[in-house]
């Protein structure tokens, strides 16, 4: 038995050494057969380790709370991944589905603004626009908000401007700017399908634009370096901060009147279609009035001195 053994052994040795003295002289080492051919273990070696890189991936995530870490075959770790999105989303909106059956009837989910901080809101983009019923309130408060029975077209943050496009379904929809926001870089305020604005908060921006297509904007105070009114066929009546000789004014019309503290500016009253005192006003502070009507409305402004 020791010498079949020692036998064995012999054998082994004296045909690792013949490969590898055929190895070092050019030769290959062959360990499979297919496709009618020898295939060197090379080859084969080299096959496995592609295998291992195209279709095996090192990968790390975190969930529940701590880290994990594995080798995974790529379409299985897909196919994972893919399963627990759609449970994540079907749970979503399953949980939606349920709060939208167990509100009121007639109603919708409550509004809610982009998770943001004070800090980072410097504009102001909002458009009213009647529905059912065509009454809008801007009031001040704690914070930003919206109340009412009101349709959201549009509502989103981008690049510190809160833009927001709302549709009045009944009675009256109110908008809350919060107090701790003193001032603004801009604001544009639109009034479209008859929406009657009552602006009850002063307003102090940069730059204040106000666009009364139809409807009516009803403003407490407009306080801004550069002014920029429109009125279509709707009706503008507001307040200006300062005194009326520090006002830079260029007003147009086509047909509907632009008063200034009871005076006609421009429109049928007066015969005139274009009013401009920017060359005359030589203060070295002062503010900067556009004033366009377009169609038959009107604006009716008055200063606070």
């Amino acid at each position: 038995m020791k010498k079949l053994v020692l036998a064995c052994c012999a054998v082994v040795v004296i045909g690792g050494c013949m490969a590898l003295g055929g190895w070092a002289a050019g030769g290959q080492l062959y360990g499979s057969y297919y496709d009618g051919a020898l295939h060197p273990v090379s080859e084969t070696i080299r096959d496995a380790s592609r295998l291992m890189r195209d279709r095996i991936s090192y990968h790390t995530w975190w969930a529940d709370g701590t880290w994990h870490s594995g080798w995974f075959d790529e379409d299985a770790f897909e196919a994972r991944v893919e399963d627990v999105v759609n449970d994540r989303v079907d749970k979503a909106l399953e949980k939606f589905n349920q709060d939208w059956s167990e509100a009121e009837p007639g109603t919708l989910p409550p509004f809610s603004l982009p998770k943001t901080n004070l800090d980072n809101i410097s504009s102001l983009d909002l458009t009213c626009k009647s529905g059912t019923s065509n009454r809008f309130t801007i009031d001040s408060g704690t914070a930003f908000g919206l109340e009412g029975d009101f349709s959201i077209v549009s509502n989103e943050f981008d690049n510190g401007t809160w833009e927001l496009e709302v549709v009045a379904n009944g009675d009256e929809v109110i908008i809350t700017l919060p107090d701790l926001i003193s001032t603004y870089d801009s604001i544009e305020i639109t009034s479209r399908l008859d929406a009657l604005i009552d602006i009850t908060l002063p307003l102090y921006a940069s730059k204040i634009e106000l666009y009364a297509e139809s409807g009516s904007i009803d403003a407490e105070l407009l306080s801004a370096p550069e002014l920029d009114l429109t009125v279509c066929d709707g009706l503008l009546y507001a307040y200006l901060g300062g005194q009326p000789d520090l006002y830079r004014i260029e007003a147009k019309t086509n047909y509907g009147p632009v008063t200034l503290n009871g005076e006609e500016l421009v429109g049928p009253d007066s015969g005139v279609s274009r009013y401009d005192n920017r060359k005359s006003i030589t203060a070295p502070s002062y503010e900067e009035l556009e004033i366009m009507v377009s169609g038959g409305g009107s604006a009716e402004l008055y200063t606070m001195e």
